[in-house]
This record gives structure tokens, sequence and C-alpha cells, in this order.
């Protein structure tokens, strides 16, 4: 992880206050990095289909990323769709209570042994 861009993105959280998400973005492995303490763009469990989804949240904040062609390798005059682009790149989420979720080929699944994930980012997984 040689090439990491670090930025902020400032949305609503869960009570409706807005808060900031810091974000790393690793375009060589096509890769977001999303320390989330406000709970803005963290997934969530869906209670019908016993899994979890991604949330508004991080939908608004993809889309803006998206815009601002972050992580597209794509060739100009042609844009992808929200969908694209997402199934095109992975985000790790570090949440409170040492908890991380990796987003991955439209699933999210939860991180139990990091020792296995040799994309996580050292200075996320330290601060959680």
């Amino acid at each position: 992880m040689e090439k990491i861009y670090q930025m902020e993105y400032r949305g609503l959280n869960l009570f409706d206050e807005i808060s900031t998400v810091e974000l790393a973005i690793d375009e060589e492995n096509q890769t977001i990095h999303i320390f989330d303490v406000g709970q803005v763009v963290s997934p969530i469990f869906n209670f019908d289909v016993s899994a979890y989804e991604l949330s508004d949240g991080f939908y608004k904040m993809a889309d803006v990323l998206r815009h601002k062609k972050i992580l597209t390798n794509q060739q100009a005059g042609s844009d992808l769709t929200l969908s694209e682009w997402l199934i095109m790149n992975n985000a790790y989420f570090y949440i409170p209570q040492k908890r991380i979720k990796k987003y991955v080929h439209g699933s999210i699944i939860e991180i139990i042994d990091r020792a296995n994930e040799p994309c996580l980012f050292d200075d996320y997984v330290q601060r959680i």
C-alpha cells in the first residue's frame, strides 16, 4: 500500500447529526478504507434477510467519489453507473468496538481473523 490518499467525507449519522468519515483510498488495489466512528456510511443489518447491506449514506458517498473520478480506470467519455463502480471496487469499514467489515463483489462480510487480510489499513486498525 504505497499510494494511499486520505480525505474526509461529511454526512448525516443515525441521529441526523453531521458527522465526519475518514477515507483512505488505495488506487492500486481499488479499495476504499473507511474509518466511521459516527456511523455515517457503515453497513446496516437487514433483519428481513439476516444480512448486512450498504447504507444510504454509503451510496451517497460512493456516488460523490464516482463523480470525482476516484477509483475509475475508465476511458474518457464512458461513464460507469454507481452499481458498476461499486462492483469494481472493494471497501473496508473500520467501526467502533474493534469490528471490521469488508464489501467485496456485492456482499458484506465481517473480518474475524485480521491476519488473513493483508490489505487492511494499519492506521485504522490501531485506532479501533
